[in-house]
Protein backbone atom coordinates (compact mmCIF):
# COMPACT_ATOMS: atom_id res chain seq x y z
CA UNK A 1 0.00 0.00 0.00
CA UNK A 2 1.27 3.46 -0.85
CA UNK A 3 1.49 6.20 1.77
CA UNK A 4 2.09 9.89 1.13
CA UNK A 5 4.01 12.26 3.38
CA UNK A 6 4.48 15.91 2.53
CA UNK A 7 5.23 19.44 3.65
CA UNK A 8 5.25 22.76 1.83
CA UNK A 9 8.32 21.85 -0.20
CA UNK A 10 8.26 18.12 -1.00
CA UNK A 11 5.92 15.18 -1.37
CA UNK A 12 7.12 11.59 -1.00
CA UNK A 13 5.27 8.36 -1.69
CA UNK A 14 6.40 5.20 0.14
CA UNK A 15 5.09 1.69 -0.40
CA UNK A 16 4.70 -0.54 2.64
CA UNK A 17 5.91 -3.42 0.45
CA UNK A 18 9.61 -3.26 1.17
CA UNK A 19 9.17 0.17 2.81
CA UNK A 20 10.36 1.45 -0.57
CA UNK A 21 10.34 5.02 -1.85
CA UNK A 22 8.20 5.32 -4.97
CA UNK A 23 8.41 9.05 -5.60
CA UNK A 24 9.99 12.26 -4.35
CA UNK A 25 8.60 15.44 -5.92
CA UNK A 26 9.59 19.06 -5.36
CA UNK A 27 6.32 20.96 -5.22
CA UNK A 28 7.58 24.27 -6.54
CA UNK A 29 8.20 22.91 -10.04
CA UNK A 30 6.90 19.29 -9.93
CA UNK A 31 10.38 17.82 -10.46
CA UNK A 32 10.38 14.06 -9.89
CA UNK A 33 13.71 12.79 -8.54
CA UNK A 34 13.05 9.03 -8.29
CA UNK A 35 13.09 6.57 -11.20
CA UNK A 36 9.62 5.58 -12.41
CA UNK A 37 10.09 1.84 -11.91
CA UNK A 38 9.20 0.88 -15.48
CA UNK A 39 8.99 -2.91 -15.22
CA UNK A 40 10.26 -3.37 -18.77
CA UNK A 41 13.58 -1.84 -17.65
CA UNK A 42 13.87 -2.25 -13.84
CA UNK A 43 10.77 -2.48 -11.70
CA UNK A 44 12.20 -1.07 -8.46
CA UNK A 45 12.69 2.48 -7.23
CA UNK A 46 14.75 2.42 -4.04
CA UNK A 47 14.92 -0.98 -2.30
CA UNK A 48 16.04 -1.43 1.31
CA UNK A 49 18.79 -4.09 1.47
CA UNK A 50 18.83 -6.45 4.47
CA UNK A 51 20.19 -8.73 5.94
CA UNK A 52 22.93 -8.54 3.32
CA UNK A 53 23.76 -6.40 0.32
CA UNK A 54 24.66 -7.28 -3.25
CA UNK A 55 25.40 -10.69 -4.69
CA UNK A 56 25.18 -14.05 -2.97
CA UNK A 57 27.34 -16.59 -4.80
CA UNK A 58 25.58 -19.90 -5.26
CA UNK A 59 22.37 -18.64 -3.67
CA UNK A 60 23.05 -19.64 -0.08
CA UNK A 61 24.89 -18.95 3.16
CA UNK A 62 25.76 -21.27 6.03
CA UNK A 63 24.54 -19.57 9.23
CA UNK A 64 25.42 -21.37 12.44
CA UNK A 65 25.77 -24.58 10.44
CA UNK A 66 22.39 -24.23 8.73
CA UNK A 67 22.02 -23.80 4.97
CA UNK A 68 20.04 -20.60 4.34
CA UNK A 69 18.95 -20.21 0.73
CA UNK A 70 18.38 -16.99 -1.20
CA UNK A 71 16.93 -16.83 -4.69
CA UNK A 72 17.69 -13.10 -5.07
CA UNK A 73 20.47 -10.70 -4.26
CA UNK A 74 20.25 -8.05 -1.53
CA UNK A 75 18.40 -10.12 1.07
CA UNK A 76 14.67 -10.36 1.72
CA UNK A 77 13.55 -7.00 3.15
CA UNK A 78 12.75 -5.56 -0.27
CA UNK A 79 10.35 -8.44 -1.02
CA UNK A 80 8.23 -8.36 2.14
CA UNK A 81 5.37 -6.22 3.36
CA UNK A 82 5.96 -4.06 6.40
CA UNK A 83 3.62 -2.54 8.94
CA UNK A 84 3.20 1.16 9.67
CA UNK A 85 3.95 1.91 13.32
CA UNK A 86 3.77 5.72 13.10
CA UNK A 87 2.19 8.05 10.57
CA UNK A 88 2.13 11.85 10.58
CA UNK A 89 1.70 14.45 7.84
CA UNK A 90 5.43 14.63 7.04
CA UNK A 91 6.76 11.47 8.70
CA UNK A 92 6.15 7.73 8.60
CA UNK A 93 7.85 4.68 10.18
CA UNK A 94 7.65 1.13 8.81
CA UNK A 95 8.71 -2.03 10.64
CA UNK A 96 9.64 -5.51 9.48
CA UNK A 97 10.10 -8.28 12.04
CA UNK A 98 10.94 -11.95 11.82
CA UNK A 99 8.49 -14.50 10.44
CA UNK A 100 8.54 -18.18 9.58
CA UNK A 101 9.82 -17.21 6.14
CA UNK A 102 12.64 -14.97 7.38
CA UNK A 103 13.71 -17.42 10.09
CA UNK A 104 14.26 -20.03 7.38
CA UNK A 105 16.80 -17.72 5.73
CA UNK A 106 18.06 -15.65 8.66
CA UNK A 107 17.62 -17.53 11.96
CA UNK A 108 17.34 -14.51 14.24
CA UNK A 109 14.66 -12.33 15.78
CA UNK A 110 14.99 -8.70 14.72
CA UNK A 111 13.23 -5.42 14.11
CA UNK A 112 14.04 -3.47 10.95
CA UNK A 113 12.54 0.02 11.16
CA UNK A 114 12.65 2.51 8.31
CA UNK A 115 11.69 6.09 9.16
CA UNK A 116 11.04 8.67 6.43
CA UNK A 117 10.52 12.39 6.95
CA UNK A 118 10.24 15.10 4.30
CA UNK A 119 12.19 18.28 5.04
CA UNK A 120 12.54 21.69 3.44
CA UNK A 121 15.51 20.31 1.47
CA UNK A 122 14.39 16.79 0.55
CA UNK A 123 13.93 13.56 2.44
CA UNK A 124 15.57 12.23 5.60
CA UNK A 125 15.36 8.59 6.42
CA UNK A 126 16.80 6.37 9.10
CA UNK A 127 17.21 2.60 9.10
CA UNK A 128 17.37 0.95 12.51
CA UNK A 129 18.28 -2.71 12.98
CA UNK A 130 17.41 -3.91 16.47
CA UNK A 131 18.44 -7.28 17.82
CA UNK A 132 15.40 -8.78 19.59
CA UNK A 133 17.08 -12.20 19.81
CA UNK A 134 18.92 -13.76 22.73
CA UNK A 135 22.24 -13.86 20.88
CA UNK A 136 24.29 -11.50 18.75
CA UNK A 137 23.98 -11.58 14.98
CA UNK A 138 25.84 -10.21 11.98
CA UNK A 139 24.15 -8.43 9.08
CA UNK A 140 24.59 -6.08 6.17
CA UNK A 141 22.31 -3.18 5.30
CA UNK A 142 22.14 -0.57 2.59
CA UNK A 143 20.03 1.31 0.09
CA UNK A 144 19.57 1.17 -3.67
CA UNK A 145 18.02 4.51 -4.66
CA UNK A 146 17.48 5.02 -8.40
CA UNK A 147 17.48 8.67 -9.47
CA UNK A 148 15.73 9.75 -12.64
CA UNK A 149 18.25 10.89 -15.22
CA UNK A 150 17.29 13.00 -17.08
CA UNK A 151 14.39 14.39 -15.04
CA UNK A 152 10.87 15.24 -16.10
CA UNK A 153 11.49 18.99 -15.84
CA UNK A 154 14.92 19.09 -17.50
CA UNK A 155 15.35 21.41 -20.46
CA UNK A 156 14.52 19.92 -23.82
CA UNK A 157 17.47 17.98 -25.18
CA UNK A 158 18.99 17.13 -21.78
CA UNK A 159 20.68 13.73 -21.93
CA UNK A 160 22.15 11.24 -19.50
CA UNK A 161 25.62 12.46 -20.46
CA UNK A 162 24.71 15.95 -19.20
CA UNK A 163 24.96 14.49 -15.68
CA UNK A 164 27.89 13.32 -13.57
CA UNK A 165 28.36 11.71 -10.16
CA UNK A 166 30.29 13.86 -7.71
CA UNK A 167 31.99 12.85 -4.45
CA UNK A 168 31.85 15.67 -1.90
CA UNK A 169 35.58 16.02 -1.25
CA UNK A 170 36.68 15.70 -4.88
CA UNK A 171 39.12 13.05 -3.65
CA UNK A 172 40.92 10.44 -5.79
CA UNK A 173 38.55 7.49 -5.91
CA UNK A 174 39.37 3.94 -4.89
CA UNK A 175 37.61 1.11 -6.72
CA UNK A 176 36.95 -2.27 -5.16
CA UNK A 177 37.90 -4.82 -7.80
CA UNK A 178 34.95 -6.97 -8.88
CA UNK A 179 34.50 -9.70 -11.46
CA UNK A 180 32.35 -8.96 -14.54
CA UNK A 181 29.55 -10.85 -12.75
CA UNK A 182 29.73 -8.47 -9.79
CA UNK A 183 31.53 -10.59 -7.16
CA UNK A 184 34.61 -9.48 -5.22
CA UNK A 185 37.97 -10.42 -6.68
CA UNK A 186 40.80 -11.86 -4.59
CA UNK A 187 44.54 -11.33 -4.81
CA UNK A 188 47.18 -13.95 -5.59
CA UNK A 189 46.96 -15.13 -1.98
CA UNK A 190 43.20 -15.45 -2.04
CA UNK A 191 42.61 -12.34 0.08
CA UNK A 192 39.92 -9.70 -0.45
CA UNK A 193 38.82 -7.06 -0.98
CA UNK A 194 41.37 -5.84 -3.51
CA UNK A 195 41.37 -2.19 -4.52
CA UNK A 196 42.89 0.01 -7.20
CA UNK A 197 42.75 3.68 -8.19
CA UNK A 198 39.54 4.28 -10.13
CA UNK A 199 41.43 6.45 -12.59
CA UNK A 200 38.85 9.18 -13.14
CA UNK A 201 39.92 12.09 -15.37
CA UNK A 202 38.49 14.74 -13.02
CA UNK A 203 39.29 13.89 -9.41
CA UNK A 204 36.25 12.68 -7.51
CA UNK A 205 33.97 12.92 -10.55
CA UNK A 206 32.42 9.93 -12.34
CA UNK A 207 31.05 10.84 -15.78
CA UNK A 208 27.89 9.22 -17.07
CA UNK A 209 28.06 7.57 -20.47
CA UNK A 210 25.80 5.43 -22.60
CA UNK A 211 28.09 2.49 -21.77
CA UNK A 212 26.69 2.41 -18.23
CA UNK A 213 28.26 0.74 -15.20
CA UNK A 214 27.65 -2.92 -16.18
CA UNK A 215 27.22 -4.83 -12.89
CA UNK A 216 28.27 -1.76 -10.93
CA UNK A 217 31.27 0.30 -9.92
CA UNK A 218 32.01 -0.18 -6.21
CA UNK A 219 33.96 2.40 -4.19
CA UNK A 220 35.61 2.29 -0.78
CA UNK A 221 38.13 4.26 1.31
CA UNK A 222 36.45 7.61 0.62
CA UNK A 223 36.01 10.40 3.16
CA UNK A 224 33.14 12.16 1.39
CA UNK A 225 29.98 12.45 3.48
CA UNK A 226 27.76 12.66 0.43
CA UNK A 227 27.73 11.56 -3.18
CA UNK A 228 25.68 13.60 -5.61
CA UNK A 229 24.13 13.47 -9.06
CA UNK A 230 24.84 16.82 -10.73
CA UNK A 231 23.19 18.27 -13.80
CA UNK A 232 26.05 20.03 -15.57
CA UNK A 233 23.67 22.18 -17.61
CA UNK A 234 22.07 24.02 -14.69
CA UNK A 235 24.52 22.98 -11.92
CA UNK A 236 21.70 21.50 -9.80
CA UNK A 237 22.57 18.53 -7.63
CA UNK A 238 20.79 15.90 -5.59
CA UNK A 239 22.93 14.49 -2.79
CA UNK A 240 22.66 11.21 -0.90
CA UNK A 241 24.49 10.87 2.38
CA UNK A 242 27.37 8.41 2.65
CA UNK A 243 28.62 9.36 6.12
CA UNK A 244 29.37 6.20 8.09
CA UNK A 245 28.93 3.92 5.09
CA UNK A 246 32.23 2.24 4.13
CA UNK A 247 31.14 1.39 0.58
CA UNK A 248 29.17 3.03 -2.20
CA UNK A 249 27.97 1.35 -5.39
CA UNK A 250 27.03 3.09 -8.63
CA UNK A 251 24.66 1.08 -10.82
CA UNK A 252 22.31 1.46 -13.78
CA UNK A 253 20.00 -0.83 -15.69
CA UNK A 254 22.04 -3.47 -17.49
CA UNK A 255 19.75 -4.01 -20.49
CA UNK A 256 19.32 -1.25 -23.01
CA UNK A 257 20.47 2.34 -22.71
CA UNK A 258 20.89 3.56 -19.10
CA UNK A 259 17.77 5.37 -17.87
CA UNK A 260 18.63 6.13 -14.25
CA UNK A 261 21.52 6.21 -11.80
CA UNK A 262 21.57 4.29 -8.52
CA UNK A 263 23.77 5.70 -5.76
CA UNK A 264 23.96 2.97 -3.12
CA UNK A 265 25.69 3.47 0.25
CA UNK A 266 26.36 0.06 1.79
CA UNK A 267 27.36 -1.65 4.99
CA UNK A 268 28.55 -4.81 3.27
CA UNK A 269 29.90 -6.01 -0.07
CA UNK A 270 29.18 -8.82 -2.55
CA UNK A 271 30.46 -12.32 -1.93
CA UNK A 272 34.08 -12.97 -2.78
CA UNK A 273 34.69 -15.39 -5.65
CA UNK A 274 36.35 -17.91 -3.31
CA UNK A 275 33.66 -17.69 -0.62
CA UNK A 276 33.21 -20.55 1.81
CA UNK A 277 29.57 -19.39 2.18
CA UNK A 278 29.97 -19.16 5.96
CA UNK A 279 28.01 -16.15 7.25
CA UNK A 280 30.43 -15.55 10.09
CA UNK A 281 33.24 -15.10 7.55
CA UNK A 282 31.38 -12.78 5.19
CA UNK A 283 33.19 -9.46 4.68
CA UNK A 284 31.85 -6.01 5.47
CA UNK A 285 29.19 -7.04 7.99
CA UNK A 286 28.11 -5.40 11.25
CA UNK A 287 27.30 -7.12 14.52
CA UNK A 288 24.58 -6.13 16.98
CA UNK A 289 24.20 -7.64 20.45
CA UNK A 290 20.90 -8.70 22.06
CA UNK A 291 18.78 -5.70 22.95
CA UNK A 292 21.00 -3.28 21.05
CA UNK A 293 20.41 -1.38 17.81
CA UNK A 294 22.40 -0.29 14.77
CA UNK A 295 21.28 3.02 13.22
CA UNK A 296 22.22 4.46 9.84
CA UNK A 297 20.99 7.71 8.31
CA UNK A 298 20.33 7.91 4.59
CA UNK A 299 19.27 11.38 3.56
CA UNK A 300 18.46 12.99 0.21
CA UNK A 301 19.17 16.70 -0.24
CA UNK A 302 18.12 18.72 -3.27
CA UNK A 303 20.08 21.82 -4.25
Amino acid sequence: MNYTIENNSFKAVINSFGAEIQSLVRKSDSTEYIWSGDSSVWKNHAPILFPFVARCLGGYFMIEGKKCEYSRNHGFARDLDTKVILQEDSKIIFELTESEDTLYRFPYHFSLQTCYEVTENGLNWTITVKNTDSKAFRFGVGTHTAFACPRNTDAKGTKLTDYEVEFQNKEPLTAVICTPEGYIEVDENGNAPCTKPYGETKTGIVPLTEAGFANGHLFGKYTSEWVGLRNKKDNSIIKISTKGFPYCMLWQNTSGAPQFVCIEPWHGIPDVINTDHIWENKLGMNEVKPGESFVSSQNITVE
